[in-house]
């Protein structure tokens, strides 16, 4: 629903998109002379003259009107502008957060294909470790003499 104003006595709708042409198109004519057809004979000159200056006090009403409409709509134009260049900013953001993410998403993955390749191999060499140290252990053991227990402690 659109907002509706209270201008002097005149009460208006104004539609924010269209705001500004109709101020600048509609507002800008704002004549409330009475037509050339109209005698002036039908009202007194003191009526006329009251009516002369309520059309001028509306005019200059219509004119205020006018102006902070289009203070209102530059005020607008202008908030609208930062909003967009925040809003671009935070999307040149958002890009190099996903890139970044993504890098580090495939780091990940190298990293866990070369664990997958090296805790076996790990597992290996220990083994063979173990091995090699049993082999040694059992050569150092004969070559004391001793029986095995006594070797063990």
């Amino acid at each position: 629903m659109e907002p509706l104003y209270q201008a002097g006595s005149i009460l208006m709708k104004v539609n924010t998109l269209q705001g500004k042409k109709m101020v600048e198109s509609s507002l800008q004519s704002g004549d409330f002379s009475l037509p050339m057809s109209c005698p002036s004979g039908l009202l007194p000159p003191a009526d006329l003259e009251i009516l002369q200056q309520k059309v001028a006090a509306m005019q200059r009403e219509l004119e205020d009107f006018k102006n902070e409409a289009l203070k209102a709509i530059h005020c607008l134009e202008d908030a609208f502008c930062k909003m967009n260049a925040a809003l671009a900013l935070q999307e040149e953001q958002t890009a190099h957060v996903k890139q970044r993410l993504r890098e580090e998403e495939d780091r990940g993955i190298v990293r866990n294909k070369v664990l997958t390749f090296l805790l076996p191999r790990e597992k290996q060499l220990r083994e063979h470790c173990r091995r090699l140290e049993g082999i040694l252990l059992g050569r150092s053991r004969q070559g004391h003499g001793l029986p095995r227990k006594i070797r063990g402690n």
